[in-house]
């Protein structure tokens, strides 16, 4: 695999008229063999990919000005190539496997069947319940008797009123709550919860 001096993808570009450097002219003269080794049909196995890219691009060239014939299997796999990259995927050389052009074509039914059969079944539904009667539901509510001890109630009723002078007192009334309020809880938990 040939390796360069200088990386041309962050370098800066040079004057149009600049004198070349020498790695530049080493750089030509490398890829210059490695264009005539691929026009008589004997291409490197390794080399950069950005040599291989512009190989590519020297072969379409030189193929559309008539310097060489391909054969069908090799213009056939350069466009399917080309089409599948542009479409944002990936070329054959990665994937190992190429899909012709034409049993792609084959397939383009398939979003209008998909999309027309979902229409089908989206229009049966709106049908089904535009046209379905209306049932009529009757709901019973039972209602439960629970004890008075069981429920939150106002405190009032067991206190009674509050003379002035019992007015200091408080601690033994919320005693007397608490005692109340615990005994319904304990009637009902004991109970399992059945009035």
């Amino acid at each position: 695999m040939a390796t360069h001096d200088d990386d041309y993808l962050t370098d800066p570009v040079p004057e149009p008229d600049a004198e070349a450097t020498p790695s530049e002219r080493a750089h030509a003269k490398t890829f210059s063999d490695i264009v005539d080794k691929a026009l008589t049909g004997r291409t490197p196995v390794a080399m950069t990919a950005d040599d291989r890219a512009l190989l590519e691009v020297a072969t379409v060239i030189s193929a559309a000005n008539g310097g060489m014939t391909l054969s069908a299997q090799k213009q056939r796999s350069i466009v399917e190539d080309a089409l599948r990259q542009a479409v944002g995927g990936v070329g054959a050389g990665a994937s190992g496997s190429v899909t012709p052009i034409t049993r792609g074509r084959a397939r383009r039914w398939m979003p209008w069947a998909v999309a027309a059969a979902s229409t089908l079944v989206a229009a049966a539904a709106v049908l089904v319940l535009w046209l379905r009667t209306p049932q009529q539901t009757t709901v019973v509510h039972e209602t439960a008797q629970i004890p008075a001890s069981w429920t939150s109630r106002p405190a009032d009723p067991l206190v009674g009123p509050i003379a002035r002078e019992h007015a200091g007192d408080a601690s033994s009334r919320i005693d007397y709550l608490f005692a109340d309020r615990l005994e319904g809880y304990r009637e009902r938990r004991l109970s399992g919860g059945k009035p």
